[in-house]
């Protein structure tokens, strides 16, 4: 059915974070061949708990729509909101996203964390690891997660370190940044910045973040090497393995060996081991020969 845009209660929407190049594609999809997929929706006396298609919602909005096609979920908010996650495909939603729904159930609507990971499917470790990423970060960075401006693998694998080990200058961070968005990889060089640091440097690190990513930057700049260069394939090489190393950590972080028997278990266990011992003989190879050309230079 269609349903107005005013009718529709909107309480669900921090619990999912923006992605400005889907949301753009979003919005051209929409309005080239209108929306294809309804949203999923609750009635609650006069209006309709969105449970899912904050997007599109939002989407349709941006071009001056006044309703969306909706289906009307023949259950309670919370009992949607949990079928809803167990039916989206793995993937869609960062470790964050997760957290946030946990907190939601526990915070919201009195659940245990046992019962959490009983409804969700999930060990209670899973859930321990989930809630524990949004109780570390503050609400200041998690909003700066929620509208896009920081991704959320790097929110996770970056930030909450960081905020663990200084809460006041990983805000301080985040509110420097502004309305900047940045990589993952920015993230990740700032908190290895703010590691290597003195005191000193972290504190100029803190108040002038641009400033950190400008200066990193200039000192990383490498020159454009021809398709033809001798040392572009063993590059290309070495960032691909780079690229992989990174998403196999995002699949791990993600909670996936919760989810494997002992057989599959060995056998992830085994190939961390030939890829270990494959990637120790490549780095064995360039020890000695590169370590000369390689001094790092703080930008502080």
């Amino acid at each position: 059915m269609d349903i107005e845009l005013h009718e529709l209660d909107l309480r669900y929407a921090g619990l999912r974070v923006n992605n400005p190049t889907r949301y753009a594609r979003l919005v051209a999809s929409l309005a080239q061949d209108g929306q294809r997929d309804p949203v999923l929706v609750v009635r609650q006396d006069e209006r309709f708990v969105l449970i899912d298609g904050y997007a599109r919602v939002r989407a349709l909005g941006a071009l001056g729509r006044d309703v969306v096609a909706a289906v009307i979920l023949e259950l309670n908010t919370v009992e949607a909101l949990v079928l809803t996650w167990r039916l989206e495909v793995r993937g869609r939603r960062s470790a964050l996203e997760d957290g946030w729904l946990v907190a939601e159930l526990i915070d919201t609507y009195g659940w245990g964390q046992g019962a959490v990971a009983e409804r969700l499917q999930r060990s209670k470790s899973w859930v321990s690891r989930r809630l524990a990423l949004v109780r570390t970060l503050s609400d200041a960075v998690q909003d700066a997660v929620r509208k896009g401006r920081i991704p959320a693998h790097a929110a996770m694998k970056h930030l909450v370190p960081l905020a663990r080990a200084n809460a006041s200058d990983c805000e301080a961070i985040v509110a420097g940044l502004d309305d900047m968005t940045v990589s993952v990889r920015q993230v990740e060089r700032l908190y290895m910045g703010y590691k290597r640091a003195d005191a000193l440097g972290r504190q100029r690190l803190a108040a002038n973040p641009r400033l950190f990513l400008q200066a990193d930057e200039a000192s990383r700049a490498e020159p454009d090497l021809d398709d033809k260069d001798p040392a572009k394939p063993l590059i290309d090489d070495l960032e691909a393995i780079a690229g992989l190393s990174r998403r196999a950590r995002r699949r791990l972080s993600e909670g996936l060996l919760d989810e494997l028997d002992s057989t599959r278990l060995k056998l992830v266990a085994q190939a961390g081991r030939e890829a270990s011992v494959a990637f120790s003989r490549v780095i064995d190879g360039l020890e000695g020969r590169t370590c000369s050309s390689s001094t790092s230079v703080s930008p502080f």
